[in-house]
C-alpha cells in the first residue's frame, strides 16, 4: 500500500509547490533614491520585486533591471485590514537612512521587510516620515493595468 499512496504524495507535494509561484506577480518600479534593503545600500534605479523562491512569499527579491543585480530578503506578512490591492513599495526614513520597509502587490497581501542593523530590528517610521513609491505589475515582460 506504502508504494500505490508515495506517487500520488509526489505528485501533491510537486503540484502544491508549483502552485505558490503562481499567487506571486512581479511589480517594478522607479525609485529615485538611495535605499538600504538586508544591509545593502542600493542606488536610483529600476528594479523588479518578486517572491524569490517556491517556498512561498516569505522571502522576496529585489534586481536592478539594468545590472540583475539582486538582493534576497526575509519578509513577514502584514495583518489583514491593511490595504491589500495596492501595489507601492514603501519606505522608512530612519536617521540618514532609507529602508524599504513594505513591499505591496507581489502576492495578495502586504508583506513587512525584516530589517536588521546592528543585531536590532529597524523601528517602522511614522506615517509622515514614511515615502510611497508606485509600482506596476509586470506580466510576461509587459506592464499591466491593475
Amino acid at each position: 500500500m506504502r508504494i500505490r499512496t508515495l506517487p500520488a504524495t509526489v505528485a501533491l507535494v510537486g503540484f502544491m509547490a508549483g502552485a505558490s509561484p503562481a499567487l506571486a506577480i512581479p511589480i517594478q518600479a522607479r525609485i529615485p533614491f538611495e535605499f538600504v534593503v538586508d544591509g545593502k545600500v542600493l542606488p536610483p534605479a529600476d528594479y523588479v520585486v518578486d517572491v524569490a523562491s517556491s517556498d512561498g512569499p516569505s522571502v522576496l527579491e529585489i534586481r536592478m533591471v539594468d545590472s540583475g543585480e539582486r538582493v534576497m530578503f526575509d519578509t513577514d506578512q502584514i495583518p489583514e485590514g491593511s490595504h491589500p490591492k495596492e501595489i507601492e513599495l514603501v519606505f522608512d526614513k530612519v536617521g540618514d537612512k532609507t529602508y524599504l520597509a513594505e513591499v505591496w502587490g507581489v502576492v495578495d497581501s502586504g508583506r513587512a521587510v525584516r530589517q536588521i542593523v546592528d543585531g536590532q530590528f529597524v523601528e517602522r517610521a511614522e506615517d509622515p516620515s514614511r515615502r510611497h513609491i508606485t509600482a506596476i505589475r509586470v506580466v510576461d515582460g509587459r506592464a499591466v493595468p491593475d
